[in-house]
C-alpha cells in the first residue's frame, strides 16, 4: 500500500511539474518582451535599434534608454528602462496573487451548503 501511495504521489508531482513547465514555455512563446539576451542576436553585449525592433515597448523608449547616445543599449541601459516596467509588473502580480489567496481563503472558510448531508429541518 505504501508503494502504491508513493508511486501515486510521485506521478502527481511529475504531472504538476510538467504542466507548470508547459505553461511557462507557452507564456515565454507569447511574451512580447524577449529579454536582453534574446534581443542581442549577435551576442556582442549590446542591443542595437534593429535588434530592439522585436520589443515594441523598448523601441518606444530606445532614445531615452540610450544614455550615452551611441545608438545601442548596454545591458545596464536596457535594465534602466525595462527594470522600471518589471518592477511595476511584479507589484501587480503580487497584488493579484494576494487577491487570489484572499478569495481562496474566504471560499474555504464558508461552510459547504451544497450538500443536504447533516442538514436539519424544522418539523412542521
Amino acid at each position: 500500500m505504501r508503494l502504491a501511495k508513493a508511486v501515486f504521489i510521485a506521478s502527481a508531482i511529475a504531472l504538476a511539474a510538467g504542466g507548470a513547465y508547459a505553461a511557462e514555455k507557452e507564456a515565454k512563446a507569447k511574451d512580447p518582451e524577449p529579454g536582453f539576451n534574446a534581443l542581442d542576436k549577435d551576442n556582442d553585449g549590446y542591443v542595437t535599434r534593429a535588434e530592439a525592433a522585436r520589443d515594441k515597448d523598448l523601441m518606444k523608449k530606445f532614445k531615452e534608454a540610450d544614455g550615452n547616445k551611441d545608438g545601442k543599449l548596454s545591458r545596464a541601459e536596457y535594465l534602466m528602462v525595462k527594470g522600471k516596467k518589471d518592477l511595476s509588473t511584479a507589484k501587480e502580480k503580487v497584488k493579484e496573487a494576494g487577491r487570489d489567496v484572499k478569495n481562496k481563503v474566504s471560499r474555504d472558510d464558508k461552510p459547504d451548503t451544497s450538500s443536504s448531508a447533516g442538514a436539519t429541518s424544522k418539523p412542521k
